[in-house]
């Protein structure tokens, strides 16, 4: 009987050995399965933080281009209206220019106009004077003459 439970005892220590050794290959084979997953996992952390950080770095390049295409905006628009503000300038001076020059011809214009008045009235005087010469030449002429 003792035989028999040594037999019996040595084939149940094979097999806890077997079924040992198996457990073990199969804690081997999950551990590694486990690491190659830590492994996978790193790298998809990896990879979710570069894109996070390239999806960042985009926006805040958007962002610095948006700031950008504004300051552009801002500095045309006052440049637009600072080359408005000069051609007004330009354009007032010249017509302040053109007004004064306008206003020296009608100055010219009413003397011009007053020597003629003037030419005028003297000449009508002469004409008036030659007139009454003539006149008063015919009156002579007609007392004058015999009746």
């Amino acid at each position: 009987s003792s035989g028999i439970n040594a037999e019996y005892g040595q084939e149940a220590l094979e097999r806890s050995q077997r079924s040992n050794t198996k457990n073990k290959r199969e804690t081997v084979a999950l551990m590694q399965r486990v690491n190659t997953l830590k492994g996978s996992l790193a790298q998809a952390i990896s990879i979710a933080e570069q894109s996070t950080l390239q999806r960042l770095e985009l926006a805040e390049i958007l962002q610095i281009s948006d700031t950008q295409e504004k300051q552009k905006r801002s500095y045309l628009k006052e440049s637009s209206d600072l080359r408005v503000k000069e051609v007004k300038k330009i354009a007032n001076a010249k017509l302040k220019s053109c007004a004064e020059i306008l206003q020296e011809k009608e100055v010219e214009h009413e003397r011009t106009m007053a020597k003629l008045y003037d030419k005028i009235s003297r000449l009508k005087m002469q004409c008036q004077t030659k007139d009454d010469m003539i006149q008063s030449l015919s009156g002579e002429s007609r007392s004058v003459s015999p009746s």
